[in-house]
């Protein structure tokens, strides 16, 4: 690494880091949450810019503006992440990965204002809903949108406040910690 490693320790350490595999391959019926150290790396990221919006759309309902391209490109990395550890298991994982990505895609769909079917969201909410799932099995991905209505359902007397548009991003936060504690119970 040459002088990197002199310049900015930690940013050697990480560069050091091989990528790799959570514990097991993910399965279809599975509650229980295993993520890898790049994951883990990933969902205190995720995290991170869900609590900076959730305040950002408290205060203005501006957080879908502001964190799109963030939360769409972190889609874009799970995924490839994703088939990157389904290829390394010698295609162990695929069925539950195209499962996961798939109720993703349609529970998203379901989610945007146009539709409306789930949740009637703008473009960022959804992106937020789908970064957070990415991170998970495909029973805790329908548990986490199941959440996600419940939460809303009753935020939103609160939220809205005789206003037309309410702030959603505190219902994505809640939902998130809540399938991620339950994840790591079980």
């Amino acid at each position: 690494m040459g002088n990197l490693d002199r310049l900015f320790p930690p940013v050697a350490v990480l560069l050091a880091v091989e990528p790799d595999l959570p514990s097991q391959p993910p399965r279809l019926l599975d509650l229980s949450l295993r993520l890898s150290l790049w994951q883990q790396f990933g969902l205190a990221f995720l995290l991170g810019s869900f609590a900076v919006a959730t305040l950002s759309d408290l205060k203005r309902l501006a957080a879908q503006r502001e964190f799109l391209e963030v939360w769409l490109l972190f889609l874009a990395g799970v995924l490839l992440y994703d088939a990157w550890a389904a290829h390394e298991r010698g295609g162990a994982g695929w069925p539950a990965v195209a499962v996961k990505w798939g109720l993703i895609a349609v529970l998203s769909l379901l989610s945007l204002k146009r539709v409306g079917v789930l949740f009637r969201l703008a473009v960022g909410d959804v992106a937020a809903l789908a970064a957070a799932a990415s991170l998970l099995p495909p029973l805790l991905v329908l548990l986490f949108y199941a959440e996600a209505k419940l939460l809303a359902l009753g935020l939103r007397p609160l939220l809205q406040r005789g206003k037309p548009y309410w702030p959603f991003m505190p219902v994505v936060s809640l939902a998130a910690l809540a399938v991620l504690a339950l994840g790591w119970l079980l």
